[in-house]
């Protein structure tokens, strides 16, 4: 009983928002044409990992996408590497910055007394913490791990990855969907 009560709030903390936020970033992606329509999902996770490539490295003529054409949201996701890895790193950088800027304001009185407070030197601390919480993202599997209290962590990452495959999948098919009904 306890495995399946871990099972749910892993697929309810960790998939769904995983689900969804994957589900955002590669139907954005390809309704922008940033990535090919593709009904295989493999080819898709390796377009989307070639997102993260170098300009150095991406030499192929046949790549979908320009990256100075990307949305600057997308150029994050692309920086962090495009496939599950990506998108929970950048889930992960997302959830530490909110977390931070709400931290920043509340310490330091609320949303007007933040911006009273509003100087060189905050502006400095905050693009600081910004790198700090890049690492934190970059390593986010120990991010995590700190966080989930359970003997069962494996549980969480693979909740995890299943909110990944099925928004991929079903931005597939919203996109697929899309294009017979305006065919």
């Amino acid at each position: 009983m306890e495995f399946l009560i871990e099972v749910l709030w892993a697929s309810l903390l960790v998939g769904v928002p995983i689900g969804l936020f994957t589900l955002a970033l590669v139907w954005w992606a390809l309704q922008g044409g940033h990535l090919k329509e593709s009904a295989n999902t493999n080819a898709l996770v390796r377009e989307m990992k070639a997102m993260s490539m170098s300009d150095k490295k991406k030499k192929k003529k046949d790549a979908s996408w320009q990256k100075e054409n990307l949305h600057p949201l997308q150029k994050k996701w692309a920086r962090f590497g495009g496939g599950f890895y990506g998108i929970v790193a950048f889930f992960t950088y997302i959830v530490v910055e909110m977390l931070e800027v709400i931290d920043t304001i509340t310490h330091l009185g609320g949303f007007v007394d933040f911006i009273k407070h509003l100087n060189l030197d905050v502006i400095i601390r905050m693009l600081v913490q910004a790198l700090m919480n890049f690492i934190t993202a970059i390593i986010w599997p120990v991010y995590w791990m700190k966080r989930i209290e359970t003997d069962q962590v494996w549980v969480w990452f693979v909740m995890a990855y299943a909110g990944y495959w099925f928004g991929l999948k079903l931005a597939q098919a919203l996109i697929q969907r899309r294009k017979k009904a305006s065919d």
